[in-house]
């Protein structure tokens, strides 16, 4: 694994600087979009469930283009996927722009009237570093300059 590319966390909606808590919950974007409406995909009440603890959504894109993220964006959040959301976390992507639509802006587009902070390109999933997220685990996520982490804890 090639490790030189610099990275950086950026806010894209919210307060610059991010300090949530909550259990992680999401996965590949192309996946668990289909799960909407199941009851494998069932987050609102995961929501409910943990709402002692709170929520941090976390998804990331493989492969669709900006248009088509959006679509599956859309869909999760009408699916009630961001209800208790503490934070939406966004993993960096490789996935192409479409008709001048940049996957940032797909974002914004579903999520971003959602009252949560959303930080975008955060090191998990498809793209190297590739990290993993555990769902269920308790997350802490700071965003705070040159400060962006993680910490996972299994209680």
């Amino acid at each position: 694994m090639d490790l030189s590319e610099p990275t950086s966390w950026r806010v894209l909606a919210g307060e610059p600087r991010v300090d949530v808590s909550g259990r992680l919950i999401g996965g590949c974007l192309d996946v668990v979009c289909h799960l909407a409406g199941t009851p494998y995909g069932d987050v609102r009440r995961f929501a409910r469930d943990h709402e002692d603890d709170g929520v941090i959504v976390h998804l990331e894109n493989c492969e669709a283009p900006s248009l088509d993220a959006a679509r599956m964006l859309h869909g999760l959040r009408l699916a009630g996927w961001f209800e208790g959301a503490s934070a939406v976390l966004i993993g960096r992507t490789g996935s192409p722009e479409r008709a001048g639509v940049t996957q940032d802006d797909a974002i914004l587009d579903a999520l971003g009237s959602l009252d949560v902070p959303i930080v975008a390109d955060v090191d998990f999933g498809h793209v190297p570093p590739g990290n993993v997220l555990v769902n269920g685990a308790l997350a802490h996520v700071v965003v705070d300059g040159e400060r962006h982490e993680i910490r996972q804890t299994f209680v």
